[in-house]
């Protein structure tokens, strides 16, 4: 008895499940919800992991990526002393949550309402270029200045792109939003280290 062949329908079945279809975009990992992946992701696969903080925010993990930002600056300016780490994590997360503040109140601008926690994230994992700048500055002279250059624009590229992001706005909409936070934020953290030693100047 001669086995039966196959028809053209079974031979389509069968190659449509061997071949996979071209025109199908790559699936994202789906590993970027571990918080390592997301660093590396956010350094080397950002559009990607981006869009997947933007779907599954986390503070606390942005949180701990400006601290540890703020803690390797500390090392880097060689102050060990532990006050001294100890204030640079205040005062980044403080400069923090401001700038992305003032970023969320200049977005209703372009009147574009994105949940705090999102940006937050966001903004947060997009100060991870900051990392490089201590390798940077010990490079020879002659590439020093051209490696912290690079690690600044890296750094203002990558709090631009993750709040387009989080905004959903045009990038060139941004350029215009993230200069006047940034400078907003800068101003409100002198103005509030002034009141501070004013208070303290006072009490003394």
């Amino acid at each position: 008895m001669n086995p039966t062949e196959p028809n053209s329908a079974d031979l389509n079945a069968i190659a449509t499940d061997i071949i996979p279809d071209r025109d199908t975009p790559p699936q994202p990992p789906q590993t970027l919800g571990n918080f390592l992946d997301r660093l590396y992701g956010t350094l080397f696969l950002p559009q990607v992991t981006f869009e997947q903080l933007k779907a599954n925010p986390s503070f606390v993990q942005a949180a701990i990526v400006i601290a540890l930002v703020n803690i390797l600056e500390t090392f880097r300016l060689d102050q060990f002393v532990s006050y001294r780490i100890i204030w640079s994590v205040i005062s980044g997360i403080i400069g923090w949550l401001f700038f992305t503040f003032l970023l969320k109140q200049l977005a209703n601008v372009f009147q574009k309402n994105v949940e705090m926690d999102k940006l937050l994230t966001l903004t947060g994992f997009a100060s991870l270029p900051w990392l490089f700048m201590a390798p940077a500055l010990s490079l020879p002279p002659r590439l020093r200045f051209l490696a912290a250059i690079s690690v600044m624009i890296w750094f203002i590229i990558w709090q631009i792109w993750s709040a387009s992001v989080a905004l959903e706005i045009k990038i060139w909409k941004t350029l215009a939003i993230v200069p006047l936070a940034i400078f907003g934020g800068i101003v409100t953290l002198i103005w509030l280290g002034n009141t501070l030693k004013l208070i303290l100047s006072i009490s003394l």
